[in-house]
């Protein structure tokens, strides 16, 4: 009787043990399943320029003093769709109106253009082992640099598990209710300039969601958001002409900074917000080794000196 007991009693006990192992090692799946992806603490991101000073390529003379990011250390096959997705984010309007212009820009070309200026400064603002996150600044001129002068701004955001983009309508829903908190942080900055009437907002709404064909026909809308180094967002629209008339130099382009808890209610489920959740600070920024001033728009140079003075005059 006694050695049934401890037959029966380690039988239990094996089944106990069983029983543990079982669940550790279902825990164990568990966990290796839901853990998140290491991502990548090591790549590298190397600043370059691409430069031309006055080329006898077209029939007018071109500057183009263009700055964009190159990444290095992620997947050999993404790393190349990367590169080339943040250049062409680079050359945006220097393709638009230079480098691959559509039939209505090649006839504005023959009779306006003297001289092609850009100035694109790209500043890589986040960077963490999932996502890098940078702005576009932009300064051109597509027929001279004096009367010309739009100033418009890009933002671009890429996953670097999957070497995708995130834009915009990826990550928020974009509807009225984000029509109406966007403008309204937004005429804080803009002198109430977007208004509060419901006409106001449609109009705005319109620009996120490129669906006002009237304004499409003259204008090219650009959503954009992009991370700053402390997980600020910032939130803006440019809104660049399709054709050239003469003007002083503008800005074609506006947005607001606001953090994550303020987008709560906007939130899509994109898979950015679990990788921005998870970021924390990783890979290495390069600054361009030998980066040149444009000849027209740099801060220092050209055609500022010219609207300074233009407008010391207009002054009295």
């Amino acid at each position: 009787m006694e050695e049934q007991s401890r037959k029966k009693g380690k039988l239990i006990a094996t089944v106990i043990a069983g029983i543990l192992i079982l669940l550790a090692a279902g825990a164990a799946s568990v966990w290796y399943v839901m853990r998140p992806p290491k991502g990548y603490e090591d790549y590298r991101v190397q600043m370059q320029q691409y430069y031309v000073e006055y080329s006898d390529e077209y029939d007018y003379w071109d500057v183009l003093t263009i700055e964009y990011p190159e990444i290095d250390g992620i997947d050999s096959e993404k790393q190349d769709e990367v590169n080339a997705m943040m250049y062409d984010a680079a050359m945006d309007r220097t393709n638009y109106w230079h480098f691959e212009p559509n039939d209505e820009v090649k006839e504005l070309q023959k009779e306006h253009y003297s001289l092609f200026c850009s100035d694109v400064d790209c500043t890589v603002k986040y960077h963490s082992q999932y996502l890098l996150s940078m702005s576009y600044d932009e300064i051109y001129a597509p027929a001279n640099p004096v009367w010309y002068i739009s100033m418009t701004k890009r933002g671009m955001n890429i996953d670097l598990l999957t070497g995708e983009e995130y834009k915009l309508p990826d990550i928020l829903r974009l509807d009225e209710e984000f029509a109406a908190f966007w403008a309204e942080r937004a005429n804080e900055v803009y002198d109430d300039f977007f208004g509060e009437e419901k006409e106001d907002r449609e109009t705005l709404l319109a620009w996120f969601l490129k669906s006002d064909e009237e304004w499409n026909t003259y204008y090219e809308f650009q959503p954009y958001f992009y991370v700053t180094d402390n997980k600020e967002f910032i939130i803006g629209v440019s809104i660049d002409p399709k054709y050239i008339s003469a003007h002083e130099p503008q800005e074609d382009f506006y947005e607001i900074r606001c953090d994550a808890q303020e987008l709560e209610a906007f939130r899509t489920e994109s898979q950015f917000w679990e990788r921005y959740e998870l970021s924390e600070p990783a890979g290495e920024i390069e600054e361009c080794a030998e980066l040149q001033t444009n000849l027209w728009l740099g801060d220092i140079e050209g055609v500022w000196d010219y609207w300074e003075e233009k407008g010391d005059l207009l002054a009295h």
